[in-house]
């Protein structure tokens, strides 16, 4: 770290915890620098600085790169997973074993940024917040029900959610309602509960089909609602 780097107070704002939190789970770990300098890091070390910094919203693939290091361990990635992925900044996620005691948490802190970059984003907008309007559920998120149906039927206790759900049954019945979407970290959630009813489920086929499959759903409800104020005010 700089000689005097800036500590960000966790007490300013969600950006601020976010970069605190992140600086924490560094401590003791590799530094910066080395990070910095590593032959697979593309990102500048000015960049890892500041996304530490709270001062502003770092950019995705850096706060991967840190992650990379932090939550999880390159030494443990499998590269002959590549070909597979989906989203090649959070990728390394996915080469980590199954059992790897980071890839809760990397999905965990992936979550938590896409929802600060929302939030940020969201305070940016100029003007008065656009008046909220009722859409049907998008075809697309109609495919994720039902692709989510699908699997919950494999386990023939698609009439007892709860128990095969438990507790968790309450947000997954809004999912099938077109209620909600899941994050990333639900639909690991998800298929980790789902995989103890059906031993042959490839865990990480479908929780990267789920999340891909909500991120779809998450697009085509901005697109129709985008759509439907556009209706109102022509």
């Amino acid at each position: 770290m700089p000689a005097h780097p800036r500590i960000p107070n966790p007490q300013e704002g969600a950006l601020q915890l976010f970069a605190y939190d992140l600086r924490e789970l560094g401590e003791g770990k590799v530094s910066v620098t080395w990070i910095a300098e590593h032959e697979e890091t593309t990102v500048s070390k000015a960049a890892l600085y500041a996304a530490l910094s709270g001062t502003r919203l770092p950019k995705r693939e850096t706060v991967s790169t840190l992650l990379r290091w932090w939550a999880g361990d390159p030494t443990d990635e499998d590269r002959e997973l590549d070909e597979y992925y989906i989203e090649p900044v959070w990728s390394w996620i996915d080469r980590l074993p199954r059992d790897h005691e980071g890839r809760r948490l990397a999905h965990q802190w992936r979550t938590r940024y896409q929802r600060l970059a929302r939030d940020v984003a969201g305070k940016r907008r100029v003007g008065p917040r656009a008046a909220r309007v009722d859409i049907a559920v998008p075809p697309e998120q109609q495919d994720l029900i039902k692709e989510l149906k699908d699997l919950i039927g494999k386990t023939g206790l698609e009439d007892e959610l709860w128990l095969l759900l438990g507790s968790f049954s309450f947000r997954v019945e809004r999912y099938l309602a077109g209620e909600s979407i899941p994050t990333d970290e639900s639909c690991w959630a998800l298929t980790e509960r789902l995989a103890s009813f059906i031993p042959s489920l490839d865990r990480l086929d479908v929780a990267r089909r789920l999340m891909l499959s909500a991120e779809v759903a998450r697009a085509a409800r901005v697109r129709d609602r985008r759509i439907a104020r556009e209706g109102r005010t022509a």
